[in-house]
Formats: C-alpha cells, structure tokens, sequence
C-alpha cells in the first residue's frame, strides 16, 4: 500500500514543464509591465483611468490564477484544482469585457498615435484567440492534457503587450511570440513523440493572428471604425 502512494505521488513530467511554463508567463508580465505597473505601486500607478487599472489587475490575477492552478495539480491537489478552477469562469468574460473596452478607450485617448488601427486590430485579434482557447480548455476540462495545454497556449496568445515593453524591437518581440508556443509542441515531440492535436491548432492559430494583423489594418473599415470611436 506505501508503495502504490509513493507511486501515485511520483512527479511526472507534466508537473515540472506546465508550472514552468505558467511561472515563465508570470515572469513575461513582470518584466513587461514593471516599470509602468508593478514597480510603480500597482493601484498607485499612475494609469491613464480606473478602467485600465482595473483589466491590469484582473489581467495579472489570471496569470497568478494560471501558476496557482498548474501548481495545484502538479502536488496532486485536484480538489482545490477544481474549486479555484470557477474563478476561470468568473475571469475571462471579464477579461473579454475589460480587454475590448480598453484597447477602445486607448483608441480614443492616443490622438497622435500613427497607426491606431494596427493597436485595434492586434489587441482586438489576440484577445478573440485567448477566448477562443480558454474557452475551449474550460470545455475540455476532463480532458486533462488538452485541457492543460490550451491554457497555456491561450494566455500566451495575449502576451503581446507585455513582451511588446520590452522595447528590443519587433524582431525580438515577434520572435518571441511565436517562439513560445513552440517550446509547448518541442515538449509534445519529446513526450509524445508526435505534436498533440490541440498544440497543433492553437500554435498554427498564433502564428495566423500574428502574420495577419498588419494587412487587416490596412483595410478601411478599421480606419472608419477609429474614426467612429473617436467621434463618440
């Protein structure tokens, strides 16, 4: 009987790569957003309104939830997986709401910002990718290596902004990118020797968002629709 509980206990590899990755993500955060948000006293930053303050710390409690929840499953704490995991449920339409309403709010406020459609169209593509994938984890929950992996992959997909601060230029940043949802189909191809399905769809999904934000904020009805919020 010990020996079948040590067994069960026995870390897999899963449980090292997910929290790393959860733990890199939360580091891409900090990093990103410290000068104008961590470091400068978080509530007590100085943001352009209450509404950004407000994504930003629901933004940053999503990824803590995101390292809380790989955590939990790697010390084999399913229980308190499942109970946190209703916080998701709470969180992302928030995350929908308050990601679509600031990146409007931006629009209107960035009067002198050369390209606003390119901001509207990026922000506005990533943030429908993260529903998309989160949404898809969230119903695919029994799932647990579809489920772990569209997590992940989804809230790197809103990493943008944060790797964006950086300020190394766009190549480090588009490297960057699409360089993290490959460090997931690297381990799939180490694990499983093939790439999993979702890993699959949610990389390829990436790298579309990505190559196709420039030639879609080309078209008008972006430029028409910048308009009409700053007239509103």
């Amino acid at each position: 009987m010990v020996t079948a509980v040590v067994a069960r206990q026995k870390l897999r590899p899963d449980d090292i790569f997910f929290p790393t990755m959860a733990l890199l993500l939360l580091a891409i955060v900090l990093t990103g957003f410290a000068k104008t948000y961590f470091l400068a006293g978080m509530m007590l930053a100085k943001l352009p309104n209450r509404l950004v303050h407000v994504h930003g710390a629901v933004f940053v409690l999503w990824v803590s939830l995101l390292v809380a929840q790989t955590w939990l499953v790697a010390a084999h704490k399913t229980k308190w997986h499942t109970k946190l995991g209703v916080l998701a449920v709470i969180f992302l339409p928030a995350m929908s709401i308050l990601g679509t309403l600031t990146v409007i709010d931006f629009v209107r406020r960035a009067l002198d910002y050369e390209t606003p459609e390119l901001i509207l169209v990026g922000d506005l593509e990533t943030l429908a990718l993260f529903v998309l994938l989160t949404s898809w984890a969230l119903l695919s929950r029994r799932d647990a290596s579809s489920h772990k992996r569209l997590m992940i992959l989804g809230t790197m997909a809103i990493m943008g902004p944060a790797i964006d601060r950086w300020n190394f230029g766009i190549m480090i940043s588009l490297g960057t990118i699409l360089g993290l949802p490959l460090l997931v189909l690297a381990y799939d191809l180490w694990l499983l020797k093939c790439v999993h399905r979702t890993t699959a769809v949610a990389t390829a999904l990436i790298a579309v968002v990505t190559f196709t934000v420039v030639p879609l904020s080309k078209l008008a009805f972006w430029h028409q629709w910048v308009v009409w919020i700053r007239h509103t």
